[in-house]
This record gives structure tokens, sequence and C-alpha cells, in this order.
């Protein structure tokens, strides 16, 4: 975990990293190594169940609203409407364009394979025309998909 930060934050620019759940705990260490974190806890931690802390957010980036929680299920119509969707829970890397929305799962970063998938991470970038979405290997940070939308077919 703390080498995909660093390879987000230092190869890539990253400005801010989404913590989608698994143990909320991780995003804790996160935040006192310094990054700029948002966290949502997974359904298998306490902080889920505990109502002060929030199963979903949502906030806006460079004018794209971007919503995120852990599981697809803890989201709501408004969140759905989001120009950009982030969910964690099925451990399974992918990028999809649904409707007007651009949805990305970065995979996991639990072990080097979890639930027979290979560790990843999603990598966002947020440009004047459009936005590119990559999910990266772990071990390797080469970028194993990708997707480039127009601002203008997002939201």
């Amino acid at each position: 975990m703390h080498e995909a930060a660093d390879a987000m934050v230092n190869r890539f620019h990253a400005e801010v990293l989404f913590h989608l759940g698994d143990d909320y705990r991780d995003a804790e260490e996160l935040v006192m190594a310094g990054y700029s974190v948002r966290r949502v806890p997974g359904l298998w931690c306490p902080e889920y169940h505990d109502s002060r802390i929030p199963k979903r957010l949502i906030e806006v980036f460079d004018g794209i609203t971007v919503a995120w929680a852990h599981a697809d299920k803890d989201l709501r119509h408004v969140e759905r409407a989001a120009a950009i969707i982030l969910t964690g829970h099925t451990h399974r890397a992918e990028i999809a364009l649904l409707g007007r929305s651009l949805y990305v799962n970065p995979g996991h970063l639990k072990s080097r394979v979890s639930q027979g998938k290979p560790s990843s991470y999603a990598v966002i970038e947020i440009g004047l025309d459009e936005v590119h979405a990559s999910i990266h290997d772990a071990p390797s940070h080469r970028a194993r998909s990708e997707s480039r939308v127009q601002r203008g077919q997002l939201g």
C-alpha cells in the first residue's frame, strides 16, 4: 500500500488518494504518512457500522463530480449521477463508461493476489478536455488498462 501510494504521488503526481475500504485503518496509516486521503470503510470494518463515519462521499475536483463508496450497494441516486464513480469491494480492477459516468474499480492492494486477482491501483487524471483513467499493476506500476473520455461525455 505504501509503495503504491508513493508511486501514485511521485510518478503520477496524484494530489489526492482514495482509499475505498477493506481495512479502514490502512487509510489512517496513509494520513499519518502525510498523504491527502479520502476514505470510506469496507463492509467488514467496525467503522462501516459506525453511523458517524460516512459509507459514501461525493466531491468536485476541477469541475468534475467524483463519488465513492466501498461497495456499489452503498451508492444512492445522487452519487450514481456523478461524472466519476469509484468503488472497491470486488477486488476486480476495471474501468467502464456507463451512461455519462466513468466507473472505476482500482482492484486491491490487500496482498500480491487476493480472490485470484493480482494487486493493482488506479490513477485518474482530470485534464482540460478529457479524463484519463488507468489501472496499474502494483508491483511493476505498469498500466494494465486505460480509458480516455472527453469531459463533455461525463456527468
